[in-house]
């Protein structure tokens, strides 16, 4: 089954779940993404922001990825919610970041 065919199909409980969720997860990721930084900037310093940023950044798709695996696997429509509703917020703050890295960063 193709994604946007899967995608099709989910229930309007999913959509429900994902679409309140969305606030909350952009927010956890988005911590998770700064703190990440933070603690690799504490670890490893006079690294650069730019070097600092990509490795968070890998390191939060990663545990992302694996939370949305898990939780599409389910049965619950909940819970495929809460995998959507990661997915999205993953991609909001990658493009957040991208655009930090653009205009504040100056890559």
């Amino acid at each position: 089954m193709t994604t946007f065919a899967h995608l099709r199909g989910l229930n309007s409980r999913t959509w429900r779940t994902a679409t309140w969720l969305a606030p909350l997860t952009t927010q956890v990721v988005l911590a998770l993404l700064i703190v990440t930084s933070w603690l690799l900037g504490k670890w490893f310093p006079g690294t650069g922001p730019v070097p600092l940023l990509l490795v968070s950044a890998a390191a939060v798709l990663s545990l992302c990825v694996v939370a949305v695996i898990v939780l599409a696997r389910s049965a619950t429509s909940r819970a495929q919610g809460v995998a959507l509703s990661i997915a999205g917020a993953y991609t909001v703050v990658l493009v957040g970041a991208a655009a930090y890295g653009v205009w504040i960063l100056r890559w």
